[in-house]
């Protein structure tokens, strides 16, 4: 085949075609999915994706109302909120162990279940049906007891590398320590290009951790909600950032009103793919939902709540994410998901409805090439 075209023209032509095509070209020969799989490709055509990113995808998870079992698709962000593609799973049992913590350039990053104390981390690219199962970390219960833990997942564009994050609260070292305000806090760091774990315990921040706490990544970075403690006994909430490149941690002001909320009704997500938003949901006195967005980022001034949703449906909604259109998808309490205009209040149904309450996850996604070249 390499007889008839040059691989410059070759190179041309497969840079232009979407994914879909890009996965048919490479059954053709040997010698085009030797020049699709080199990494150099991968990351062109990655770039080229970002770039005229034209279809705005979702990636949605719920719990099937039919099997009961937990499924994974794709949708359009259009009117009628289109299946694209109904996506199999990269494990065969446990799927309703898993959950996702976030996704990045067309790579799903899943966990296993943190109460199992299970080191499963896997990295999914759910379209072109490639997975990675990561090493086990270093810190674990065997060496360093029981543990809290953040979890996060991002790119980091320097290095061209993808990384997962864990900040870990040490439990059993905090209960030894005869300083009652000390937080024992280590993070370690996954490298999808070295496929290993290092520690870098000594910028770690002190701060408490919201178990399962949700992650954002935005600008670079990933960001948590975290809670630290003042030397007055006080705790006050804030978002806690971790920069991909240069692996350091930052602070960002939360608005007042949510400093001293209880962190467990707080959930952090993506505002129009440069800023971030705070979901507060009080679902102990299933009173109401606001949505707080950070208009500008690192601005604590720019910080303005768009939409408060009051109980529907026997219970509060929960926000899922957002949509190119203004509009909020959330989860009713009673499973169906529905997208919200922030500024008229209009609720439209989507047509889809988990059979578990709670268990819906929602995120914007991008197809790539990413974990062909393994």
């Amino acid at each position: 085949m390499e007889d008839y075209l040059p691989q410059e023209v070759l190179l041309n032509i497969f840079h232009r075609l979407p994914n879909k095509s890009i996965g048919r070209c490479i059954c053709v020969c040997k010698y085009w999915l030797s020049l699709i799989k080199n990494p150099s490709f991968v990351s062109t055509h990655l770039i080229q994706t970002i770039s005229s990113n034209k279809e705005h995808l979702f990636l949605l998870k719920l719990s099937s109302q039919e099997t009961q079992e937990i499924q994974y698709s794709l949708h359009f962000d259009n009117e009628k909120f289109s299946k694209y593609l109904q996506l199999g799973v990269p494990f065969k049992e446990n799927n309703q162990s898993f959950s996702i913590v976030g996704s990045c350039n067309g790579l799903v990053c899943l966990m296993h279940n943190l109460y199992t104390y299970n080191y499963t981390f896997v990295l999914w690219n759910p379209v072109i049906g490639k997975s990675l199962e990561l090493p086990e970390p270093n810190i674990k219960f065997d060496s360093h007891g029981a543990f809290e833990a953040f979890v996060g997942f991002g790119f980091d564009s320097c290095s061209y590398d993808y990384k997962v994050v864990r900040v870990l609260r040490l439990l059993e070292y905090e209960n030894e320590s005869e300083e009652d305000d000390e937080v024992a806090i280590e993070v370690e760091i996954f490298s999808l290009r070295k496929n290993s774990w290092k520690v870098i315990t000594d910028i770690a921040p002190q701060y408490d951790i919201v178990e399962r706490s949700s992650q954002a990544f935005v600008n670079g970075a990933v960001h948590w909600i975290a809670t630290k403690r003042k030397s007055n006994g006080e705790c006050n909430n804030l978002v806690m950032s971790l920069n991909m490149s240069n692996e350091n941690f930052r602070e960002l002001i939360l608005p007042e009103c949510l400093v001293n909320e209880n962190p467990m009704f707080l959930t952090i997500s993506i505002y129009e793919d440069s800023s971030i938003a705070v979901f507060r949901r009080n679902y102990v006195r299933f009173s109401d939902s606001d949505i707080w967005v950070m208009k500008e980022y690192g601005v604590a001034e720019s910080w303005e709540k768009i939409l408060t949703v009051g109980r529907y449906e026997g219970g509060v909604p929960r926000a899922l994410g957002f949509r190119r259109n203004g509009g909020v998808i959330f989860e009713l309490y009673n499973g169906d998901l529905v997208s919200v205009d922030a500024k008229s209040l209009e609720i439209e149904g989507l047509g889809i409805h988990s059979a578990s309450s709670g268990y819906s996850f929602v995120d914007t996604f991008m197809e790539s090439l990413v974990l062909l070249e393994l």
